[in-house]
């Protein structure tokens, strides 16, 4: 009898502890109140391509899909964050990207730009360059007849074009707050003001209840026009 019991007693334990280790490894990706999912190289809810030399990193839970990629707003003085995100859950989930945030190993945060703000930076200094560019630099002796070449100008030219179409790009493409309703998906950039040398970030994006963390780098290569 004392066998029996002593089997069985075992066996109990054998199962409770069999059962923990399974509802461990259903969700090793939540931590926290806030739910926050964190991309892990190899992780199996972590997916990660290269498309145009530029790298897709990916996380997915069961209500949530979300892909990301940072990458230079060229001749601006700003990165951009493409972001992808689907609602797979049978529910609304709201999603304002103006709360993403860069974050350095220094814990210096860099805030969303707002888009509108970003766009308009972006074209009066791309103006500001075009002005300068089409000044002539003359020295002392020829400053009665001097005038800009046609390479100067043309170059003004060509730089102003530019900036407006950068800034009306981030005009276009930016994020909006909004819910997304079940089955729904929206995509968009998210502006960054540059820092000052490359760094390496976590990109923090919340997503309805949940914080979805991604390691990303910029190169920030400041607007030189070359």
């Amino acid at each position: 009898m004392n066998v029996k019991v002593l089997f069985v007693s075992v066996s109990l334990a054998l199962v409770g502890v069999l059962l923990l280790a399974i509802t461990a490894n259903a969700v090793p990706q939540i931590s926290g109140p806030a739910g926050t999912v964190r991309w892990t190289e190899g992780a199996p809810n972590a997916t990660s391509e290269v498309k145009n030399d530029t790298k897709i990193e990916g996380l997915k839970t069961d209500d949530i899909h979300i892909f990301v990629s940072l990458a230079d707003l060229k001749e601006t003085e700003y990165n951009r964050v493409w972001v992808q995100v689907s609602n797979h859950s049978k529910a609304p989930v709201d999603f304002d990207p103006q709360s993403a945030i860069l974050l350095t190993s220094k814990d210096k945060t860099a805030h969303a730009e707002v888009p509108d703000k970003a766009a308009k930076a972006i074209q009066k200094f791309g103006e500001a360059k075009s002005q300068e560019l089409s000044s002539a630099h003359c020295n002392m002796m020829a400053a009665v007849q001097c005038q800009p070449t046609n390479a100067q100008m043309q170059m003004s030219k060509q730089v102003a074009a530019f900036s407006g179409r950068q800034a009306q790009w981030v005009r276009d493409n930016a994020l909006a707050k909004k819910t997304l309703a079940a089955g729904e998906e929206a995509q968009g950039v998210i502006v960054f003001k540059k820092d000052k040398k490359p760094a390496d970030y976590i990109l923090r994006c919340p997503i309805g209840s949940q914080l979805f963390e991604f390691p990303v780098s910029a190169q920030n290569k400041a607007p030189s026009y070359d």
